[in-house]
């Protein structure tokens, strides 16, 4: 019988396979948690974005709504303005005759105090 006996050398071989299996382990285990917490981050990330997303929406929701009764707000004061517009050209034309008419007094009263002038330069 031949015994077989192990050279220190592969003995150590051995080992540094078992270190290096060990390591790899260790290091495939790591990536992987890394890679995990890296999917993890860019979820919440996307979970935040979908969020800020509905929370703009609405608040734009919110101001076309807005929009949108002032708009009808600015319609119903045109109409307003539309059926009022005769009676404010008569209150501007009647402004401009009360504005002929006191040239008219003026006049008027000038010619008075002339003629009162006169007549009491004839009659004394």
């Amino acid at each position: 019988d031949a015994k077989v006996t192990m050279a220190p050398t592969e003995g150590k071989q051995g080992q540094n396979d078992l270190e290096e299996e060990k390591l790899n382990k260790d290091l495939f285990k790591k990536l992987s948690e890394y890679m995990s917490a890296e999917v993890s981050a860019s979820t919440h990330e996307y979970q935040l974005m979908g969020k800020l997303n509905l929370i703009v929406a609405n608040r734009y929701k919110g101001m076309q709504e807005k929009a949108a009764k002032l708009n009808e707000f600015l319609r119903g004061l045109d109409e307003k303005y539309k059926k009022l517009e005769p009676y404010l050209q008569q209150v501007t034309q009647l402004h401009d005759n009360v504005v002929k008419l006191e040239k008219v007094v003026v006049q008027l009263d000038q010619y008075t105090k002339k003629l009162e002038q006169q007549f009491k330069e004839v009659y004394p």
